[in-house]
């Protein structure tokens, strides 16, 4: 499966949960999922770390150097 990203609006919605959560089940380990939102809203970022969390994945957040965008990378944990 290919990388997939995903841009959240101003506000975090229950359909923005509700995509997020469409596609998590369909990660393999290795695939990466960017996540991408205004930085100005990142501390909305905890409701879809908190999905990320539900479904094994890994994850960091970064700021972009434009300081307008932040990004949620995730991918699944590889078993060990």
């Amino acid at each position: 499966m290919p990388d997939i990203s995903l841009r959240m609006g101003t506000a975090i919605t229950s359909s923005d949960l509700a995509r997020l959560r469409d596609v998590l089940p369909e990660l393999n380990p290795g695939d990466h999922l960017t996540i991408t939102m205004e930085a100005a809203d990142a501390h909305q970022a905890d409701l879809l770390i908190k999905l990320l969390e539900d479904y094994g994945l890994d994850y960091q957040g970064r700021g972009d150097s434009d300081g307008r965008t932040y990004h949620v990378i995730a991918r699944r944990r590889e078993a060990t």
